[in-house]
Parts: structure tokens; sequence; C-alpha cells
């Protein structure tokens, strides 16, 4: 359950990484361990440029997490083996939120509009106003 969450921490970092880059030009589809090209990249970030560094050193130490709590085997054979505690993962989801919602300002203020905050509207809001560019299956 712990290996769960930190996983999904991971990814929601991910995400909001990938968010916050895209709104400043840089498009990633599948590179996961994107910190380093974060970091360059915080001069881009206007008055959020502060901030976003100091949580970065937090927000990078998470992405080791994807390979163990996901795969347990990396590409170069090393073999995870490891139990996560709930104070591991508790920590773990406080940075997440803390930057998830940092990120979220972040968009928030590059779109010049709030985001809705239930995913129902935000796909409205998506499906309305971002309809050139979004693929529908």
């Amino acid at each position: 359950m712990y290996a769960g969450c930190l996983f999904h921490c991971q990814q929601g970092i991910e995400k909001c990484m990938k968010s916050v880059l895209a709104l400043s030009g840089i498009l990633i589809s599948k590179d996961h361990m994107i910190s380093d090209l974060f970091r360059d990249e915080t001069e881009n970030f206007g008055e959020f440029r502060g901030l976003f560094q100091a949580v970065l050193p937090d927000v990078e130490d998470i992405e080791w997490y994807y390979i163990p709590t996901r795969y347990s085997v990396s590409v170069r054979g090393e073999v995870y083996v490891r139990e996560y505690s709930k104070s591991e993962a508790g920590r773990i989801y406080q940075i997440t939120a803390a930057f998830v919602e940092l990120s979220r300002d972040f968009i928030e203020h590059r779109i010049g509009k709030p985001m809705p905050g239930d995913r129902k509207s935000l796909v409205e809001m998506l499906t309305r106003d971002y309809a050139d560019v979004i693929k529908r299956s």
C-alpha cells in the first residue's frame, strides 16, 4: 500500500513538472526523470522561481521512487526489495501536496484564470477553452 502511495506521489510531481515546463515552452513526453531539466529552467518561472527552487531538493528525492515502487527492477538489472513505512509515505505525500499546490498556483498565474477544483469542471474547462489541442478518443 505504501509503495503505491509513493509511486503516485512521484507521478503527481512528474505531471506537475511537465505542466509547468509546457507553460514555459518545453514539452516532454516520455522522460520520467526530469528534475535536472526543471531546475535548469526555473529562471523562466518568473516570480515563482524562488518558490520552486526552495522545494526542489525534496522533490528531486521523490523521483527515485519511480522504478522501485512500480517495477522493483531497473533497466540496469538493479533489484529493489524494500518495505516502505507509513511515516515515509506520509512525509512524501506532504511534499507532493505542497508541490502540486505550488504548480497549480503557477499554472493559474500563467493562464490568467483559476482552475476548477473538481474533475468534471476541469474537463469541461479544458474541452471548452483548449478544444483546438485536445484529442478525444
